[in-house]
């Protein structure tokens, strides 16, 4: 069965969009979500980067696995791709997911692990 859902990377609104498909990632998106935004937090003002460091991340327990994971691209702003679809939107810093959007430092605060508070704290 699975627990689907598509990531796109939407970087500009015209252009097309860098897509990470996850067949088993929909259970823990938010955290996951999260943690790779802390990962990538250096480079996000560094689009190639940062979509870079996001889809290592995620895809790091499995990289070299032939199942699991797709990557793919979609243009335009229309992205039901059939499955629940969140979108990390590079223009505006948030993530939206339907008709919610939450900005990237608040989205951290929300899902990542304790290591996001304590470099927060320090």
């Amino acid at each position: 069965m699975g627990a689907r859902i598509n990531f796109v990377f939407l970087e500009e609104i015209e252009g097309p969009s860098v897509v990470l498909y996850s067949h088993w990632g929909q259970d823990y998106w938010q955290i996951d979500i999260a943690n790779a935004l802390q990962h990538s937090q250096p480079r996000w003002k560094d689009s190639s980067y940062f979509t870079r460091m996001m889809i290592s991340y995620l895809i790091k327990e499995s990289v070299l696995d032939e199942t699991g994971f797709g990557i793919y691209s979609v243009s335009g702003t229309n992205f039901d791709l059939g499955e629940q679809t969140v979108v990390i939107d590079m223009i505006n810093q948030t993530i939206r997911d339907g008709d919610i959007s939450v900005n990237w430092n608040d989205f951290m605060q929300a899902y990542a692990t304790k290591v996001y508070a304590e470099q927060n704290a320090m």
